[in-house]
């Protein structure tokens, strides 16, 4: 699969069975990837985004889980991958119109505390598409 079925998101808010953070964002970051055909940008991006919202749930639990011990590392991970997180969608914005471009600066890529927000909610929504993306290679009859 190459390219993004129409529904795409309405069928991972079905597979999840609540909606999407981001969901309009989202759309743009499909758009993006669509008409430039950077499928595989995104496969990278949900990858990353998964492994991000992993780490902010180990740190969450950190305080509960004794067995972490060390945190220190885990922030350092987390903050290499945020940075990555940024840049893979710095690439995908790119390639979209002056206003997302803008949009994208102003809502992701800004060192303030909505922007972090915006990300965690927007890594949350890049693990249930990669969960969902891996259903469907799971399940695809080829």
């Amino acid at each position: 699969m190459n390219k993004v079925q129409p529904n795409f998101l309405d069928d991972i808010e079905k597979f999840y069975g609540k909606s999407l953070n981001k969901k309009n964002d989202l759309t743009i970051i499909l758009q993006a990837i669509d008409t430039d055909e950077k499928y595989k940008d995104f496969e990278n991006l949900s990858f990353t985004g998964k492994y991000v919202n992993g780490l902010f749930r180990v740190l969450q639990n950190s305080v509960k889980i004794p067995e972490v011990e060390n945190v220190d590392q885990i922030k350092k991970d987390l903050s290499d991958n945020m940075e990555k997180v940024i840049s893979q969608l710095k690439e995908i914005a790119s390639s979209t119109n002056e206003l997302n471009k803008k949009y994208f600066e102003e809502n992701y890529f800004q060192l303030s505390q909505s922007a972090i927000q915006n990300l965690q909610q927007l890594v949350e929504d890049l693990d249930i598409i990669k969960k969902y993306l891996n259903h469907l290679k799971r399940n695809d009859p080829k």
